[in-house]
Formats: structure tokens, sequence, C-alpha cells
């Protein structure tokens, strides 16, 4: 059976990072966006980057997807060594992450990449594709067939993404939607830069998809958060904690870890 995994909100760790974000120079609203950020997901992003180094060995990574860079952040201190790059649509934004960070930020659409330009990266023992794939509005099976290129033989590419039959999908379902509210999702194109979600998948359709394009797949979790606060949050833990033991199909989020066909 395919385990559920816990994540746990990280309060000191999403103040941490709200000490650096501003460091970053991007405007009020984005650095207030980036806090608040870091406030839901740092304890998500501590997990990835966990995971990632007690599992894997991997001397340099790119990140594909990058504001408001904390899983960047989180990575860089627990690996200063790394070599890092990061695939921005707008970089722009933050413009002193870079420096900040000691990485490589790069203006690239990984739905639409300038073919030189991806080039002159060369290839990565680590592509990490977090809470991207669901964002993703264009050819699919191209897109993700075009990171074969950015992966070394022995590479890994490691995603999550939202589970998209979970209890939060479910819980979308009641209130009269197949998922994220449009509106909102489409209007984070002006309001942040960048689209949000276009659709949320199951396992089977992830698998599917990265199948047809020329990966195998290697690693498979489902993944829950566990939040700290309000009374509200402590009864979802119960039951999102009783629902997963015995149907782990049930939790939030999907883990991956892909290889390149032989």
């Amino acid at each position: 059976m395919i385990k559920c995994a816990t994540w746990l909100d990280a309060s000191d760790l999403s103040a941490d990072c709200s000490k650096v974000i501003p460091e970053f120079h991007g405007n009020e609203p984005l650095t207030d966006w980036a806090r608040e950020y870091a406030r839901i997901h740092a304890g998500r992003l501590r997990w990835d980057v966990d995971f990632l180094i007690q599992n894997y060995k991997f001397s340099n990574c790119l990140n594909i997807g990058g504001a408001p860079f904390i899983f960047e952040y989180l990575l860089k201190k627990a690996r200063p060594d790394l070599a890092m790059v990061s695939f921005d649509l707008h970089p722009e934004r933050y413009p002193e992450a870079g420096r900040v960070l000691d990485i490589k930020i790069v203006q690239i659409d990984i739905e639409k990449p300038d073919p030189a330009a991806k080039r002159t990266l060369g290839q990565f023992e680590c592509v990490v594709f977090c809470e991207v794939f669901e964002h993703l509005r264009m050819n699919i099976l191209e897109t993700i067939s075009s990171l074969k290129d950015l992966l070394t033989a022995d590479g890994i590419l490691y995603l999550t993404t939202p589970n998209g039959v979970g209890l939060y999908a479910i819980w979308e379902a009641l209130h009269g939607r197949t998922g994220s509210d449009p509106v909102n999702e489409w209007s984070k194109l002006t309001r942040i830069g960048h689209m949000g979600h276009v659709r949320e998948y199951s396992r089977k359709e992830v698998c599917d998809v990265f199948r047809q394009c020329g990966f195998v797949l290697e690693t498979q979790l489902y993944r829950r958060a566990r939040r700290s606060g309000t009374v509200r949050s402590r009864m979802a833990n119960v039951v999102k904690g009783l629902a997963t033991s015995g149907l782990p199909w049930l939790g939030d989020e999907l883990v991956f870890v892909f290889r390149k066909a032989p």
C-alpha cells in the first residue's frame, strides 16, 4: 500500500523566512504575498528539503517555478555547497533574490522555453517540480517531455502536486466546484504574475502523463498537512488522520520521484 506521510506547520521557520524575504527587494504586495506563502507552506517545503537530502545525493539542483524562493532558501541553508539554478517567469519581481541566496535565477517559461537558453544550462542531478504541474495550461505532454533534457542520465525528478481526488477535492465538490475557484486562480496572472491552479490530478493521471513522456516511476507517496492553531484546524487534523490511516489516497498531496526511462 502507498503510504500517507505528514508535514507539520512550522511557525518558527515561517518567521525565519519572513526576515529574509524583504532582502529580495520585491514590492510591498509581492513581499506580503511571499510572507503569507511562507506562513502556509514553510512546513511543506521543509519536508521536501528533508526528504531529498535524506534519500538522494546530488551536487546540483534545478528548481522550476522559483518565486517566492522559499524552497531555495531552505535547501541552501541545508546544503550551502549546492550549485542551484531556479527558473522563474519574472525574476524582476524579486531582483535581489539570486544574490541573497547565492543561486542563479533564469527567466524561462517552462511551457514555452527558449531551446538555446536551456542548452546553456546543462543538466542536473536533481530537478524539482513542486506545485507546478497543476498550473500548466498549454501542451502538458510537450512540457513534461522537455524536462528530460534537463536531467542527467541517473538524475531524479522530484514532483509534488495537490491530490485531485483527496479529501480537499471532496470538500471543493461539496461547495459546487471540481477544483480550486477559477476566478481566484486565473486572477493570479495579474495579481502576482503567474497562473494559479488550472486543474488538479489523480495519482494515476500524473503517472500516465510521465510514462507517456519517457519517465519511469521510482517512488510515490500521498501526503497530508497537519495544521496547528485553531480549533477548526485541530478538528480537521483528527478527521484527516483517521481517514488517511485507512485510506491513504485521501491525502491532500501527491509526491513522486521519477527517472528517465532507459
